[in-house]
């Protein structure tokens, strides 16, 4: 029984974190408009560039379905290591050689 409580935890603190992840803009008519952008049903916007970037999907009833498509580093050594950005990504990496990544133990986000 504590395996079973256990494992519904976790997996509902998965959900969560993968539902923060993502968002809707609600329609107003037969398109999608975000961002001065218009989308007609099933056409999808992309952007990126970082920080934040996205995927955006206008569905049959007009409105913006959209996820985070990003990592956003949360947690490392600082001592050790630092945060770059890599196209949509921060990437955690040696402070001495941006080439090696980070030696230690990381934690990323979508977002």
């Amino acid at each position: 029984m504590e395996r079973i409580i256990f494992f519904s935890g976790i997996i509902s603190i998965i959900l969560v974190f993968a539902e923060a992840s993502c968002w809707g803009v609600p329609g107003k008519g037969p398109s999608c408009n975000y961002e001065g952008i218009t989308l007609d049903p099933g056409q999808t916007y992309e952007k990126t560039t970082g920080p934040k970037c996205y995927k955006c999907e206008c569905n049959e009833g007009g409105d913006l379905d959209c996820c985070y498509t990003g990592m956003i580093i949360r947690d490392y050594p600082a001592d050790m290591c630092k945060v770059v950005r890599r196209g949509c990504n921060e990437v955690a990496v040696s402070k001495t050689n941006e080439d090696e990544p980070c030696d230690g133990p990381v934690a990323a986000v979508l977002g």
